[in-house]
């Protein structure tokens, strides 16, 4: 024990549980609870709707998405999930092959392990994406 650190038990009040504690803490006033509010809102849960609310509750939530994606879309940006990311990486690598951009033989390589018993296949696409016949599905988001 360290007595410049450490007070004796013997110098602890046996009436005074929080001796230390209130030793630590000081004089300083206590956080009052925030006060509850008297009235509970009524909360009701999915699964206590009938089927003809839980659909009416899926139309609304459906249709609230959907105005979402669509002002999402009319102000240049889409939706950022697998599919999209997908498309934005298979743009871009369509636009590497179509201009023969730096990376152009690693994606062709990738291509030839994808396809590979299909000989042509890498040449075939690298020419589409070059006359265009390929084209990137989200060009419009990315010309702004």
């Amino acid at each position: 024990m360290n007595p410049a650190i450490e007070e004796p038990l013997d110098k602890l009040s046996a009436s005074d549980d929080l001796g230390l504690l209130r030793e630590l803490l000081g004089d300083e006033p206590a956080l009052e609870p925030k006060e509850k509010p008297a009235v509970k809102r009524k909360a009701v849960a999915i699964a206590d709707m009938t089927d003809v609310e839980f659909r009416a509750y899926k139309a609304q939530k459906q249709s609230k998405r959907r105005a979402s994606l669509k002002a999402r879309e009319s102000n240049g940006s889409i939706k950022f999930d697998a599919a999209s990311t997908r498309d934005a990486l298979a743009d871009a690598a369509l636009m590497i092959l179509a201009h023969g951009l730096p990376g152009t033989d690693t994606i062709q390589k990738y291509l030839e392990r994808v396809f590979s018993d299909q000989a042509g296949a890498p040449l075939t696409i690298t020419a589409r994406a070059r006359s265009g016949e390929l084209k990137p599905k989200l060009i419009r988001f990315a010309v702004k």
